[in-house]
């Protein structure tokens, strides 16, 4: 038998402990592959909406290959923990390092190139409604399928050098022991975890503090940074010590404790806990901001204005404007050339600014009603007396109806307009006021008009390219800006479908997050198995029975894939709170679907687990 049948061999082996590996090493290969299926894709070679998704997707490449540099190494390391005697008795037999190394570099690189292969395979199955969601959640045309040879080149050369390096490197942590080690390895005895009183303190001040800092402290940078610091710090030591010593006085309470199996339960969780409280706060962290990733990036989309005005371009010059008539041509002319069939209005209008309570001007245009009718024909605008006004909020979302006050007091001017109503948006360019006839030529004699223009065309979502060429070129670098240029198609842009791709990509980089997670928690259990199925067959020859044998374990598995996921939503919940008081909207709902999306996913991953570890205590029990 040669090496390569050996690491053939030892692969099929442990084929129990390499599966976790195997398929979240394949999931992470497939959203790979994916991911550079749309950056190679030709029809994204042009056009802003998708430079911004190829730089996007790009960006995720990159999280999701350092993510996996994580992932394997652990997964690996892993491995050889379970297998030191293994490697003693080789190492005993005569195998030299060098050889042990070649023995172990071939086995990931078997492992890997499965991975690499389902991986490829599984993203070619489902790049069609990767392609059809990613479509449209962005509003854009679907992709059609193609033959990617880029993203096949690129996703099997940075794995198979992946899986190369990181075999190296864990051979390093081999070959510094010694042979004796290793054959003791996993058979040590176990200290009793002895947890810390003032640190089990200290971890429910620094939690109850970063809690209660996210319902009443002021939102800012600095705010935001120590709640982080203390609830990454509190669930650190809320694992690997105050975990331990709740149930350190779990054992004291008798009625409990010697109730059927839970003596088994609360043993066995003492040291699960203890041994593993950086895997359990790992998992708790990575679990938090998948969720509050994918919650916050719902929340932002959905709070999106849909723009509405009449006009799907507008452009608002200034009286000192000079360039207002080389502007307008500009505008035609682009629309024409790019085959734009457009209508124009023209009307008059006052900029001005009004006092804020808080001390800030915000702009306003003044439209008389006549001028605001003949601007938008379907606008019905009631009497209004004079010295009224009603006002009609920016649709971009820089104001709200709570922001505005009930009296308007122009700057600079003796004129003040009590609000009458407030109504949704007719401008793009800026918020609107709308007054009487006798109000406006009072307040015409104060600010000499501006000029408002508009440009009215169909399948306004497709104009994002000329609009920012228009953008660009209008405004040049910003100096001596006599004018307000708005676009439909670019608010559109910046407020719907680059938030909804944030969401498309963060999406599928947090499902990648939470898998590997659940596989951190399956490879720790069966590391631990050989130990955990001695023990049960111990257990089992004293008396203890196969259904408390199985139901100590279910609890035992549900408290170690469940308490992390608890956790994480219990962060998640104080994370989104803080977010929610910054940026005044509900997030209940889209945080709720979020986390039910999440736990559906570890329910199916819990019962599979289960199914196959009780299975395997079981066995051992009944040899």
């Amino acid at each position: 038998m040669n090496f390569y049948q050996l690491a053939t061999k030892n692969v099929a082996r442990n084929l129990r402990s390499y599966l976790a590996f195997y398929l979240s090493s394949s999931f992470a290969v497939m959203i790979f592959y994916i991911f550079a299926m749309f950056i190679f894709h030709p029809a994204l070679e042009t056009g802003v909406i998708n430079t911004i998704a190829r730089k996007g997707m790009i960006a995720a490449e990159w999280i999701i290959f350092v993510f996996s540099i994580l992932f394997v190494l652990y997964s690996v390391n892993a491995f050889l923990h379970t297998r030191k005697k293994e490697f003693g008795i080789l190492t005993i037999s005569g195998t030299s390092p060098k050889q042990l190394r070649r023995l172990v570099t071939l086995e990931n690189l078997v492992i890997g190139l499965a991975s690499i292969i389902s991986g490829i395979a599984g993203g070619t199955i489902l790049a069609k409604m990767f392609f059809v969601a990613g479509g449209y959640i962005l509003d854009m045309d679907e992709l059609s399928l193609y033959l990617p040879w880029k993203a096949i080149g690129l996703t099997s050369g940075v794995f198979l050098v992946l899986f190369f390096i990181i075999s190296q490197f864990t051979l390093f942590f081999i070959n510094t022991e010694e042979t004796v080690a290793l054959l003791k390895g996993s058979i040590k005895p176990k200290k009793a975890p002895k947890p810390s009183i003032l640190l089990s303190a200290l971890a429910l001040i620094f939690l109850g503090t970063g809690y209660t800092m996210a319902f009443i402290a002021e939102i800012n940078m600095t705010s935001a940074v120590i709640i982080l610091i203390l609830t990454v710090i509190g669930t650190f030591f809320f694992y690997s010590q105050l975990s331990v010593w709740i149930l350190k006085r779990l054992k004291k309470s008798k009625n409990l404790y010697l109730n059927g199996y839970h003596f088994l339960t609360i043993s066995d969780l003492t040291y699960r806990l203890k041994d593993n409280a950086r895997l359990f706060f790992i998992v708790s962290i990575v679990s938090a901001v998948a969720f509050t990733a994918t919650g916050v990036l719902t929340v932002f989309k959905s709070k999106q204005p849909i723009e509405k005005t009449n006009y799907e371009i507008e452009y608002l010059s200034s009286p000192d404007n000079g360039n207002e008539a080389k502007h307008i041509g500009l505008i035609e002319e682009s629309l024409s050339h790019v085959g734009i069939d457009y209508k124009a209005g023209k009307v008059e209008a006052l900029e001005a600014r009004y006092q804020m309570p808080d001390g800030t001007v915000p702009v306003i245009v003044i439209l008389s009603q006549k001028e605001a009718s003949k601007y938008n024909p379907t606008l019905k605008v009631g009497a209004i007396n004079d010295g009224e006004a009603i006002v009609y909020l920016d649709n971009r979302g820089f104001d709200h109806k709570k922001d505005i006050p009930s009296t308007l007091k122009i700057v600079d001017s003796p004129y003040s307009l009590k609000v009458k109503g407030i109504e949704s948006s007719i401008l793009g360019v800026s918020t609107a006021v709308v007054v009487n006839e006798q109000t406006y030529k009072k307040m015409k004699s104060t600010f000499e008009p501006s000029t408002l223009y508009g440009f009215h065309f169909k399948d306004w979502k497709k104009s994002v390219e000329i609009s920012k060429i228009l953008h660009d070129t209008l405004y040049g670098n910003y100096t001596n800006i006599h004018f307000e240029f708005f676009s439909k198609g670019l608010i559109y842009y910046e407020s719907v479908q680059i938030p909804s791709l944030s969401l498309f990509i963060g999406l599928f980089v947090a499902l990648v997050f939470f898998l590997a997670a659940g596989s951190f928690i399956y490879f720790r259990l069966f590391t631990d198995l050989e130990h955990e199925q001695e023990k049960y067959k111990a257990l089992s020859k004293v008396g203890l029975t196969e259904m408390e044998i199985k139901k100590s374990a279910t609890w035992q598995l549900l408290i170690l894939f469940f308490l992390p996921f608890i956790v994480a939503i219990v962060h998640t919940c104080f994370a989104l709170k803080v977010l929610e008081r910054d940026m005044g909207s509900s997030v209940v709902v889209p945080t709720i679907i979020t986390i039910i999306g999440f736990l559906i996913l570890e329910i199916v991953y819990f019962t599979i687990v289960r199914i196959s570890y009780v299975k395997k205590i079981m066995a051992s029990i009944d040899e």
